[in-house]
């Protein structure tokens, strides 16, 4: 995800932190609006990073 070139003043420190998270713990981070917050647990919504699988896959 790194890799991909957010903008800084955009999603990129989001994507950083979520991705340091992710690596750190071996948990999955999510990136969402907390207005969305049910589907994010749900996992309907919201950006998940996760060290589980190798590369980019999009549900």
């Amino acid at each position: 995800m790194e890799k991909l070139g957010f903008a800084a003043g955009s999603m990129g420190p989001k994507v950083q932190a979520a991705c340091e998270f992710a690596r750190q713990t071996g948990k999955t981070a999510v990136i969402g609006s907390l207005s969305d917050i049910e589907a994010i647990v749900q996992g309907s919504a919201g950006t998940r990073i996760s060290t589980a699988k190798p590369g980019i896959t999009y549900l």
